[in-house]
């Protein structure tokens, strides 16, 4: 009897330690109905997003209050607006060109300024000047310079662009250089750069209307530098960076669709606490944002071109290069550019050495757009840009 005992244990025993062993858990995805002995080798599926991404700009907390604000931006973008106007007004294409004053656009540079079209803009604490460049003295006080050439040079009596002798347009410059300098340094470089070190833990100040956590307000502060549009590109697509990503680089690198996304994946990620999932996306963004200075840079390039194939005159011309001139200008000012200050600084003196000779030639326009396309990966599309 305790022979067979002793056979039939170490039987049971032989069974048992040849269960095949593997994944027992069902809910696996390398589940194994035949293992008999689980060995930790179970894997997952990622589990997704917890969090909802809305089609708007629009987000509010669990009581329903708005959480979102950037009216410091949008007042930024109103006074770039008013002072692009000014300048235009000394062009000799109007019927009454006007001469313009250095003091008006240095004040509203520095919002020292009380003669805004909108009042509200009077006295709000906000400036272009001190969100230039991150604060780069020289970089302000080039565009200064730049304010102070064209006042003393208007108006102009040619009936076109107010240009200076070298065919560098004022009124462009200024513009389109601070929409990098500005706007695209501050959403970069200043707030998607800060957001990982933010707080996202509590409101900043419900008592006075600050329902947001300082992380959330400062991505929405970037997204304001884009766009003032909630419903961005539905509408918002007037003016500046929320009028060329949509209107210019869509069709050929997405570039609306592509920031639009990424910072309502982003602000949702902040408000559900996943802030690996914000920094992500505001990676996505910078790299939008490079190519989106860049690809404004090449499609002016092109278009100077494109001018001087059809015989539009040099004042025109000049027009168009001085676009692309102030987009290359800016694209030092975007957070990890491939092309940093130096990069910069050689590919304008290309252009410099000889303006009016440079829009008229096409090996040399075409070497500046090749190696603009290069840095950012646009090669592809440089042509249709």
């Amino acid at each position: 009897m305790k022979k067979i005992l002793l056979f039939s244990f170490l039987g049971l025993l032989a069974v048992t330690s040849c269960k095949k062993k593997g994944c027992t858990d069902p809910a696996a995805n390398n589940y194994n109905a035949d293992a008999g002995k689980d060995d930790g080798s179970c894997t997952y599926d990622p589990v997704g997003p917890t969090y909802n991404v809305p089609t708007t700009y629009e987000f509010t907390d669990a009581n329903g209050n708005n959480t979102v604000s950037y009216g410091g931006q949008t007042a930024r973008l109103d006074m770039l607006g008013e002072m692009t106007s000014y300048l235009k007004t000394a062009n000799g294409s109007n019927t009454s060109p006007a001469t313009l004053d250095a003091a008006t656009l240095l004040s509203m540079y520095d919002n020292s300024y009380t003669g805004w079209g909108d009042q509200n803009l009077v006295n709000n604490g906000k400036q272009l000047k001190s969100k230039t460049a991150l604060g780069d003295a020289g970089v302000q006080g080039q565009f200064e310079t730049w304010m102070n050439e064209v006042a003393a040079a208007s108006p102009d009596t040619s009936s076109g662009y107010l240009q200076a002798a070298t065919g560098h347009e004022w009124t462009q410059l200024i513009e389109k250089g601070l929409m990098s300098a500005c706007f695209v340094s501050q959403m970069t470089g200043n707030y998607l750069a800060g957001i990982d070190a933010d707080d996202n833990t509590a409101a900043v100040d419900p008592s006075a209307g600050k329902y947001y956590t300082q992380m959330e307000h400062h991505w929405d502060e970037a997204y304001g530098y884009f766009t003032s549009a909630t419903d961005y590109p539905t509408s918002g697509t007037d003016r500046f960076w929320g009028k060329y990503a949509n209107n210019t680089l869509e069709a050929h690198i997405g570039t609306a669709t592509t920031i639009a996304t990424a910072f309502r994946t982003g602000r949702a990620a902040i408000s559900a606490g996943e802030t690996a999932d914000a920094l992500a996306q505001a990676a996505i963004i910078e790299t939008a944002a490079q190519r989106m200075v860049a690809g404004m840079a090449i499609h002016y390039l092109n278009s100077t071109k494109e001018k001087v194939a059809n015989g539009e005159t040099q004042n025109k011309v000049n027009h168009y290069l001085s676009e692309a001139y102030a987009f290359i200008y800016g694209l030092q000012f975007v957070r990890n550019s491939p092309m940093d200050t130096p990069a910069v600084t050689a590919l304008l003196a290309q252009i410099d050495t000889d303006f009016v000779g440079f829009s008229n030639s096409v090996p040399s326009i075409n070497a500046v757009i090749d190696q603009i396309a290069t840095a950012y990966n646009l090669t592809d599309v440089k042509d249709q840009l």
